[in-house]
């Protein structure tokens, strides 16, 4: 059975509800283009106009129970369609929101969130001034057409993420990003995509959020060896993946590394 992925590369903006109308439009594309799952990038639900100082809470979140993704699930139903999607989940514990991203079945329900957990402390950033790290991985989930595995952005540098999710049955591994534009970049992004699909013999699908001078966008997917599937530019779109699952089995038969690991002298559990 091929699998239909939309990957929807948007430029948010600060307001969640005119971010909201662009998932509608990705959405109803995506539907008319017969896709089974729609991915939106990191920061979709708002993105400040201006960098946030040291220190200050991430602005704009909402509980899971909120407005936001209350649109998404009805946006999910109504075209009978899947949806990943980067929001600022908002709790009452704490000023600083989680990094989350959600899964919505095609029946409107939220079937899993994912609280990112390896923050991006890094290139003279901080993202734990503005956010609160997730406590735990994400376990893959069954679908009608897949088991989808999930990170974030800055997580694709920990392939242990990856491959964990690999072991435990994910066919497709969904990169919700928002990866900056500087030096190298570009090229760092592509390469730890490719190398998450080749390690581990399943579909790596990177969604990139872009905005001119801040985030690459460059959104791509990547077969189960490596190979690119397809890749976008630097400006807002959204593309249909087509991937075909029995590559995964040919690819792991041809290549058994996860059968192979030698778990007498390392293993991730």
């Amino acid at each position: 059975m091929d699998t239909r992925i939309a990957i929807a590369q948007i430029n948010a903006s600060s307001d969640p509800q005119q971010n909201l109308r662009t998932a509608a439009r990705m959405a109803a594309e995506a539907a008319q283009k017969q896709a089974h799952l729609l991915m939106l990038p990191e920061y979709t639900m708002t993105y400040p106009d201006h960098r946030l100082p040291d220190g200050v809470p991430f602005p704009g979140g909402q509980p899971l129970d909120g407005s936001f993704v209350s649109g998404l699930r009805e946006l999910a139903a109504t075209h009978r369609l899947w949806i990943t999607c980067g929001v600022i989940e908002q709790t009452p514990d704490d000023p600083r929101p989680y990094n989350t991203t959600v899964v919505i079945s095609d029946q409107g329900e939220l079937v899993a969130s994912h609280r990112k957990c390896q923050l991006y402390d890094a290139f003279s950033y901080r993202e734990s001034d503005h956010f609160r790290p997730g406590m735990s991985r994400f376990t893959p989930i069954q679908t009608p057409f897949g088991t989808l595995g999930l990170i974030v952005c800055y997580e694709l540098r920990y392939p242990e993420l990856a491959r964990l999710q690999a072991i435990e049955g994910a066919e497709f591994l969904l990169v919700t990003a928002a990866f900056v534009c500087g030096k190298q970049k570009a090229q760092q992004w592509h390469t730890l995509l490719a190398a998450r699909a080749v390690e581990n013999g399943c579909f790596v699908l990177g969604c990139n959020h872009v905005k001119p001078k801040v985030f690459l966008g460059e959104s791509a997917a990547y077969a189960p060896d490596g190979q690119t599937i397809m890749e976008c530019g630097d400006t807002p779109e959204l593309m249909v993946v087509t991937c075909d699952r029995s590559q995964i089995g040919t690819v792991r038969e041809n290549c058994p590394v996860l059968r192979q690991r030698r778990e007498d002298l390392y293993s991730l559990k």
